[in-house]
């Protein structure tokens, strides 16, 4: 019994997040970095105001504190050019290695 309520609210996790924005208009930008191999790509739903931003870089050592400086201004500039005065983090980064590329993904909340 315990393990079907522990398989039950793992399962209730997952799928909430999924669920919550579901039916909802995700925007897709791309941000312009100076370096070469690296892209950022930002999604934002502005009914939730979620952004989601993917940091991508190719051919190129993963460097994680250029990665968060490079997130940081950028968010900063997307929130400031919308008028948000805050914005914060709601979950763990996920890093992803496929090969010669690396991908780190952060989740944000934005507030006025």
């Amino acid at each position: 019994m315990k393990r079907f309520i522990l398989l039950a609210i793992i399962a209730c996790a997952t799928v909430f997040p999924v669920a919550a924005l579901e039916g909802f208009e995700t925007k897709t930008i791309k941000a312009d970095v100076s370096e070469k191999n690296v892209s950022v790509e930002l999604q934002y739903t502005e009914e939730t105001k979620n952004l989601v931003v993917i940091y991508t870089v190719k051919y190129r050592k993963f460097d994680e504190a250029d990665a968060l400086i490079t997130i940081r201004d950028i968010v900063q500039k997307f929130s400031d050019e919308r008028g948000f005065k805050h914005y914060k983090t709601y979950s763990d980064d996920i890093i992803k290695y496929h090969g010669n590329e690396t991908e780190l993904t952060r989740f944000f909340i934005l507030s006025e």
